[in-house]
């Protein structure tokens, strides 16, 4: 009895313990759920932890590196709409990486734990980009069979990187706020690795670096409280502002033999140049030899040579972007685009590159770039993961390059992709020859809009006149392939919104366009207009703002906005008004000549009277690609400088 009395009392030991844990836990958990809905009062959760820790090691049978990322992260639920927000994904790479474990829990309010299962995990392929027709990224897609306030997830895996080389980006940030965050990457000292990292601030990090007897370094990244990060439309690429690190292998070493990976520029090139020297075989070249034959006929000049067969490749290859594995690397056979009629940008740059040479221009090369969505250069972090683009580049005998992109329709040849402008280009001019090239900004005089309108008043009340407006560089592009394509109807809208702004009060009459399919030359229209109800008749004065069209730019603040924004490049607006004085009208307050002037951005308004006619010009300028914070106000106060100087009228009153 007493032995019975002792078991039945230990057993009561052991469940009052269990349910003191199980009592704890819940009341810690409530305890977070209250702490962290007081502090992130707009947010659906916080993750509480996420852990990424990374091991590298130097296999002694393959002689290559075994790298090894495990990614931990445990987010805690604020509100009961997460119910919404149960499916979830892990994207992998069947050419990058292999998922080799994977644990997905679930805790509920209660303390409650629920592991999903094996068959509760699906491998999709990845929803391709809108500009991609075919990708090897794969996801790893499973459900929560349930979530609300207070449910805690912990999604663990742990992937083997197979490409060094692609070796690896690591952001601290989420879309939700993160209590606390480390990266942690352990290594041997024969493995020659460089970090570089971005937006990380020293007092907000804690940094610590080590080393074990054996010989393994350990460095790692902790950060505490990092707000939410909050997509902005508009801002620069993401990586301009999270806090990030960029890991680099460079190269490691084994029995005393150093293996070399990529640590610099020529590196990069050799490593790209080995996977253009894997396109299929390229002696099947009749169709692509008759092609050019028929389009160099009777051009005397290398530059014709050079548009006639970018045009071609323009409009008659279709741009298809493919991210397949090692084939996202490798340029397809010409015979092959030339005969399925599309290809991805190495292709075309290839292809470009194969029928130029054949037209005898010996200076077309390939060239690899990474667009201004990297915020990287490659003789900063020479790295497969700072390029993201091919074209086609022919060297000009002054100098410098022509730039063939053939994914755009519209592009001419004398000015670089504007998504390439200040970025490097690393030109393959041999197996062991490069060029690495600073792409300039393109200037804004070239970037331009220019308006010119004659118009008079009519004595009912009404204006009629005529304009033509000249679009150079990319303000040309931006317009002439929706004036190639649209139908009848629309084409005479968007004629009116590009050159009347889309105004109800205006009509458009008739108008006729000039250079459309030359690329390389500005855009013309030129058209008659009129417009009713322009004047403001009071105690005998006729008040009236010549300038019909006035330019807004967008004003930004920092509270609304956090960072950099994205301009696509310089541009110069040039508008110039004729107002024809009608006879029984004379001119009685003209106003006075303004301007701004800043280092990056100007403009000049100015008046003048002809005989009978009003002469009004007005000229902005402004040349930067992106605007920080820090140059809101300025720009703000440039924007309304305009906006004043665009809204001054004149006074007429009549003569008899």
């Amino acid at each position: 009895m007493i032995l019975n009395h002792f078991i039945l009392t230990k057993r009561s030991i052991v469940l009052l313990l269990f349910f003191a844990v199980i009592a704890a836990a819940t009341a810690q958990t409530e305890a977070d759920l209250i702490k962290y809905q007081t502090k992130y009062k707009n947010d659906l959760g916080v993750v509480l932890n996420h852990i990424q820790t990374v091991d590298i090691s130097i296999n002694s049978k393959t002689n290559e590196l075994d790298i090894f990322e495990t990614d931990y992260e445990e987010i805690l639920y604020l509100k009961s709409s997460a119910k919404f927000y149960t499916d979830q994904s892990i994207s992998v790479s069947e050419f990058f990486e292999d998922i080799t474990a994977i644990n997905v829990v679930l805790i509920n309010p209660e303390g409650k734990k629920l592991k999903l299962k094996k068959e509760g995990f699906r491998i999709v392929d990845s929803a391709p980009s809108s500009w991609v027709f075919h990708d090897d990224d794969k996801e790893m897609v499973f459900a929560f069979p349930k979530l609300g306030a207070g449910c805690r997830t912990i999604i663990e895996y742990t992937k083997r990187v197979k490409r060094p080389e692609f070796f690896e980006v690591f952001h601290f940030v989420s879309g939700y706020p993160v209590a606390n965050s480390k990266l942690e990457v352990r290594y041997p000292t024969e493995v020659n690795l460089e970090f570089f990292e971005r937006n990380i601030k020293e007092g907000d990090f804690s940094k610590l670096s080590t080393a074990d007897k054996k010989g393994v370094k350990s460095i790692s990244w902790t950060v505490k409280d990092i707000p939410a990060y909050r997509k902005e439309d508009g801002s620069t690429n993401i990586n301009n502002h999270i806090p990030h690190v960029f890991a680099q292998i460079k190269s490691f070493t084994m029995n005393g033999q150093e293996k070399k990976l990529i640590g610099s520029v020529e590196e990069l090139h050799n490593f790209f140049t080995e996977f253009l020297l894997l396109k299929d075989d390229e002696s099947n070249r009749k169709e692509l030899n008759d092609v050019v034959r028929s389009l160099i006929e009777n051009k005397s000049t290398d530059f014709e040579k050079i548009d006639t067969i970018y045009k071609w490749v323009q409009t008659n290859i279709k741009y298809i972007a493919f991210e397949d594995g090692i084939n996202g690397y490798v340029p397809r056979a010409c015979s092959a685009v030339m005969k399925n009629r599309y290809g991805d940008c190495k292709d075309m740059g290839n292809l470009l590159v194969e029928m130029l040479d054949f037209a005898g221009i010996k200076n077309a090369y390939v060239a690899w770039v990474g667009t201004r969505d990297v915020p990287y250069q490659m003789s900063e972090i020479p790295s497969p993961l700072t390029c993201n683009h091919v074209i086609c580049v022919v060297e000009k005998p002054e100098g410098g390059y022509y730039y063939l992109d053939a994914t755009g329709s519209e592009m001419g040849l004398l000015l670089p992709p504007s998504g390439i402008q200040e970025k490097e280009l690393l030109i393959h001019l041999a197996k062991d020859k490069y060029d690495l090239y600073k792409v300039k900004a393109v200037d804004a005089e070239e970037n331009y809009i220019k308006t010119c309108m004659k118009y008079t008043l009519l004595d009912n009340d009404s204006i009629k006149g005529s304009g033509i407006d000249l679009f150079g560089g990319y303000e040309r592009e931006s317009r002439s392939y929706d004036l190639k394509n649209l139908e009848e109807e629309d084409l005479n809208d968007y004629v009116k919104d590009i050159c009347l702004l889309g105004k109800n009060r205006f009509v458009m009459y008739n108008y006729q366009i000039t250079n459309l399919d030359d690329n390389n030359k500005e855009l013309q229209i030129e058209y008659d207009f009129g417009a009713d109800n322009l004047l403001l008749e009071h105690n005998g004065n006729y008040i009236f703002n010549p300038i019909l069209f006035k330019p807004r730019l967008t004003q930004f603040n920092q509270e609304d906005y956090k960072y950099h924004r994205l301009k696509d490049y310089h541009r110069t607006l040039d508008y110039q008004y004729e107002f024809e004085i009608p006879k029984n009208f004379k001119v009685k307050y003209i106003p006075q000549n303004s301007s701004y002037s800043h280092a990056k951005f100007d403009f000049v308004s100015s008046y003048r009277l002809e005989d009978k006619v009003l002469v009004v010009s007005f000229i902005y300028h402004y040349r930067l690609l992106e605007i920080p914070p820090i140059m809101f106000d300025t720009w703000n106060e440039f924007s309304d400088q305009i906006n004043k100087a665009t809204a001054q009228c004149i006074i007429l009153e009549k003569t008899n």
